[in-house]
């Protein structure tokens, strides 16, 4: 049996924190890394799990809704 080489892999272009939503969120990716306290853990990721959001997806969502409100102030 021989092996087609198959089609070259594309790399999906990367979007800004301000274009981040729900449709495209799953874009490439870099970690982020921080430490918080246990409680703040529990309760951010069964707000994401009760409101059926990934954990990037809380976070940008989040972080969008920050910067509206400072925008305003």
């Amino acid at each position: 049996m021989i092996k087609s080489p198959g089609l070259p892999k594309t790399r999906k272009r990367s979007a800004t924190s301000s274009q981040m939503t729900n449709e495209n969120c799953d874009a490439r990716t870099a970690p982020l890394n921080f430490k918080v306290s246990p409680e703040f853990r529990r309760e951010f990721k069964t707000y994401a799990a009760q409101h059926n959001k990934k954990l990037n997806q809380l976070l940008y969502e989040a972080f969008n809704i920050l910067k509206a409100h400072h925008a305003e102030v």
